[in-house]
């Protein structure tokens, strides 16, 4: 009798790699850190502050019957019925109003207040919907798009420096807000572009020369106008253009992003300081800028400016955040 022969050891087969669609998934809804997302939150919440106290001392014309109103019918609907607020209310809706985004930022209940916030944004928008500024339009947005996104548990919210805590605050979350809001500012900056380019922005008018000369002419555009040459003006005309149309390659591919931020915050600059109060567009525009940054230079500046955000965003969870960073 021969003795059996051994039977011969196969190598496990390699799993498949992920496909196109697989990856793209993993991308728009798996796990990312909360960073750039509470980031952005904070930021959107101080760019709103700063634009209300701006407006804050004419509320009476927007929000009571003191100012001009036009009717539903005669605006052919546009208008909606919203009721108005009387002398003295449009007062304590200010102080709720106000201290909701200020709780936002000292991380006082700011899920709370976030929901405050939206329902105040809402109503200032609503109560003179033909006046409001496309700024509130734009904001409705992005905070109906951060109070749908996963919220940090009360776990996380509790944890503190090391322990437990720190493993909680290291845990991840779905990355379609921070993808719709980055999509959202990309349509935004090719939008505009569009409809400068159905316009007048090649045609080799001064577009640009002529606009600063409006009602949001500032000292500065005016000493730009009387002493600027004319090719200074083509020059700051095309290049606005051109990172518009650039802005999706611009922030999408992560080696060209340092361009990006410097472009568009030269931009964005040049224009709070060129037209008077759309400075405040500007910022809000800006504060989406922190959507692309990198995970570790946010944990870095977050640790420094706000250590409390930092701690309830997931600055803690430094291996997680190095191995999913520059998404």
């Amino acid at each position: 009798m021969t003795a059996p022969e051994p039977e011969l050891e196969t190598a496990p087969e390699p799993e498949p790699e992920p496909g196109r669609v697989d990856a793209a998934l993993r991308w728009a809804l798996g796990p990312v850190p909360a960073i750039r997302l509470e980031s952005f939150r904070w930021a959107l919440s101080l760019a709103l502050l700063v634009y209300t106290l701006a407006w804050a001392l004419d509320a009476r014309e927007w929000l009571t019957p003191a100012g001009y109103h036009m009717s539903g019918a005669a605006s052919y609907g546009l208008q909606l019925p919203v009721p108005l607020l009387g002398p003295r209310t449009v007062i304590l809706f200010l102080v709720v109003y106000v201290g909701a985004m200020v709780g936002i930022l000292l991380d006082l209940r700011p899920r709370l207040c976030s929901f405050v916030v939206f329902a105040g944004l809402l109503y200032v928008t609503t109560a003179d919907r033909l006046a409001a500024f496309s700024m509130n339009k734009l904001a409705l947005v992005a905070w109906l798009i951060l109070l749908l996104a996963p919220w940090p548990s009360a776990a996380e919210q509790r944890g503190g420096e090391g322990g437990e805590g720190e493993d909680a605050l290291a845990e991840l979350r779905s990355a379609w807000p921070l993808r719709i809001l980055q999509a959202s500012l990309l349509i935004q900056y090719v939008g505009a572009g569009i409809c400068k380019l159905r316009g007048d922005w090649l045609s080799g008018a001064p577009v640009l020369w002529l606009q600063v000369q409006g009602i949001y002419m500032t000292p500065l555009s005016a000493w730009m106008v009387r002493e600027l040459p004319v090719w200074a003006w083509a020059g700051l005309q095309h290049g606005a253009l051109a990172f518009e149309l650039l802005a999706p390659l611009l922030f999408c591919v992560a080696r060209l992003r340092p361009v990006a931020f410097a472009w568009g915050l030269a931009m964005h600059l040049a224009i709070g300081l060129m037209m008077y109060r759309v400075g405040f567009f500007s910022f809000f525009v800006v504060t989406y800028y922190l959507l692309f940054v990198d995970e570790r230079v946010l944990r870095t500046l977050l640790r420094r400016v706000t250590p409390e955000v930092s701690r309830r965003a997931g600055v803690a969870g430094r291996d997680q955040i190095d191995r999913t960073a520059g998404g």
